[in-house]
């Protein structure tokens, strides 16, 4: 059976045709919105989310016009709006220049080492190696964009003791999450 079909049975509310539907396009869809979030669970989400509206204004599709443009139009509306949200997260920031800097000598582990999640996951994991006072400088300076001055009065303590804690943060991130990790943080220092 033709696409058309499934898509005039969709509009009608066939959830039989929306399945159909589903699994003849959502592979590729997923391939699109990983290739631009870089997140297995943002993609996964946003996949989840077109069909949903997909679903929902099944009514308002135009039979005339491409429904594979349509698909992927709004998976882009949906990515644009979730990049706006992370926009001002720093470590979205810091993913995204993570990223741009790494060599990627072996094709086969571009997908793991791109991915957001995972870059989010190797951070966590390693601040877990860095005293309760460096995580709480860390996190309040390059996580929740907190000024030295404003740390120091927020914790009692010297700006020099903040850039002291921070330098031996970034010194044990940078060997636990890797070598690409140096040039996430030098624009950080001024």
């Amino acid at each position: 059976m033709k696409i058309e079909k499934h898509i005039e049975g969709l509009r009608c509310g066939s959830y039989n045709d929306f399945k159909v539907i589903y699994n003849r396009y959502a592979g590729n869809l997923y391939g699109f919105v990983f290739g631009l979030t870089r997140s297995h669970e943002l993609s996964k989400d946003i996949v989840q989310d077109t069909f949903i509206k997909i679903w929902t204004n099944r009514e308002s599709i135009d039979p005339t016009q491409s429904f594979k443009s349509y698909l992927f139009k709004i998976s882009h509306n949906l990515i644009i709006d979730e990049f706006r949200k992370r926009l001002n997260n720093p470590i979205f920031e810091s993913y995204l220049d993570y990223s741009d800097n790494l060599p990627i000598s072996n094709p086969f582990s571009v997908e793991q080492k791109l991915d957001y999640d995972l870059f989010v996951e190797r951070l966590n994991k390693a601040k877990e190696k860095l005293t309760s006072r460096q995580k709480e400088i860390f996190e309040l300076s390059k996580e929740m964009g907190m000024t030295s001055p404003q740390i120091s009065e927020k914790l009692n303590i010297s700006e020099q003791t903040i850039y002291n804690q921070l330098s031996a943060a970034i010194r044990i991130l940078r060997k636990e999450v890797g070598s690409a990790f140096l040039l996430l943080f030098t624009i950080f220092f001024e």
